[in-house]
């Protein structure tokens, strides 16, 4: 008996064409989806922010300070003055102007880095926390009001 070789035998098959084969292949094309890491960019801009303040302290800062040294201001757990005590017309005015312009700061920073508001807010607060001076009051992430030691 003859052997055919395998390479004889597959080019006899492909050229008879009784060796065809199709074989059908299905590809799924599917975006691949890269997370940043959010709070590194909110993180970075919050510490802007802070640096920036020490540089240019608010125009009211010696007001403020007053304020919360008496305990009638504290920080509340999304990085505003909160009132705490007694205020004067005025005083409650500088509050309030400081909290307005927070509150435009926080929607930038939310905005520039895709984070949610609530989550600078709180992000702020935390940061804010670090740089407090002792007997400062802040608001805890519970609600609870503590004087900074």
């Amino acid at each position: 008996m003859k052997t055919i070789s395998a390479p004889i035998l597959l080019s006899v098959l492909a050229l008879s064409g009784a060796g065809c084969l199709a074989i059908k292949t299905e590809h799924e094309v599917k975006p691949i989806q890269i997370t940043m890491d959010v709070n590194l960019k909110v993180d970075k801009e919050l510490e802007k922010e802070i640096e920036q303040e020490k540089k240019a302290p608010p125009k009211h800062m010696a007001e403020l300070k007053a304020m919360s040294d008496r305990g009638a201001v504290g920080m509340d757990n999304r990085g505003y003055l909160a009132v705490r005590g007694d205020l004067s017309d005025e005083e409650k005015d500088i509050v309030e102007d400081m909290n307005a312009k927070r509150r435009v700061r926080m929607g930038e920073i939310a905005e520039q880095t895709g984070a949610k508001r609530a989550d600078v807010e709180k992000m702020r607060a935390e940061k804010m926390l670090e740089h407090l001076p002792a007997g400062a009051w802040y608001q805890d992430a519970s609600g609870a009001w503590k004087q900074k030691k």
